[in-house]
């Protein structure tokens, strides 16, 4: 298999390797260990037979247990363990309001998707629950040890929880946060046709402008929502590494486990 950064199956969004970005010290994190992705409820056999063949061992869902209820992860126990790693209770970055009174909201507050996520991403940082998430996925991080096996961490959308597990993987690996940013808004790229699609079947039921830019906004990422998540690590944790070793569980001693896992040995 040829090495990809983003990954097209028929029956999962967002599928993405994290292998090949480099950190600050030169280093590059190995290809088929590291995999992002939106939901795996309607995964089929067929690309579950993929996802063994390219190495998974791992499945960690981040979602809440009324969402894995609705759409169960379909991988077939034998090769592939399923970690259930809930973020949040309920699924926060969703709206399971009723339909005629959320259109109403999307139409008179255009600011309303905006708002909402940036509000979102700060209790994603400093929601004692979210914390515990994910420090269970920096442990399970840790005992993928055996080589060629892949961890893959997903949520619904594979954008927001997702990305914020990416965020603290990738920081503690020493990647750079330019990079770091590239790989969350990324999403807007691969989702972008999707997205697209949905916009314009809302658009024929006659939804507002307004509404529609709403909608965009809650279906993919925006910097303003990572910005406000670092904003709020610097604010009440004083960085992101200190974020990591104090909140995270991932102290120097784990970043260098980590770092031997996941990065190509150098070769001085």
């Amino acid at each position: 298999m040829k090495n990809e950064r983003i990954i097209k199956l028929d029956s999962t969004e967002n599928l993405r390797e994290l292998g090949g970005y480099q950190t600050t010290d030169g280093r590059t994190i190995k290809w088929h260990k590291l995999l992002r992705s939106g939901s795996l409820g309607l995964l089929t056999p067929t690309d579950q037979a993929f996802l063994e063949a390219y190495g998974v061992r791992y499945d960690v869902d981040f979602r809440s247990g009324q969402e894995r209820t609705t759409a169960p992860d379909a991988v077939t126990a034998g090769q592939i363990e399923y970690l259930f790693d809930p973020v949040f209770d309920e699924d926060r970055t969703d709206n399971s309001q009723d339909p005629a009174e959320f259109r109403q909201m999307l139409e008179d507050n255009p600011n309303y998707a905006h708002d909402h996520m940036v509000d979102v991403y700060q209790r994603m940082v400093l929601n004692d629950g979210c914390h515990q998430a994910y420090r269970r996925f920096f442990k399970i991080l840790l005992q993928n040890d055996q080589p060629e096996q892949t961890l893959l961490f997903h949520c619904t959308a594979g954008k927001d929880r997702t990305g914020m597990a990416a965020v603290f993987l990738l920081a503690a690996l020493g990647v750079d946060l330019e990079t770091i940013k590239q790989d969350y808004i990324l999403t807007n790229q691969v989702v972008k046709d999707v997205v697209d699609q949905k916009m314009a079947a809302v658009r024929a039921e006659g939804f507002s402008e307004a509404a529609i830019r709403n909608l965009r906004e809650l279906y993919t990422v925006d910097m303003d929502f990572l910005d406000a998540a670092l904003a709020t690590i610097n604010e009440h944790y004083g960085s992101l590494d200190q974020y990591l070793s104090d909140v995270l569980g991932v102290g120097t001693a784990e970043r260098e486990r980590l770092q031997a896992l996941y990065l190509e040995p150098n070769h001085h």
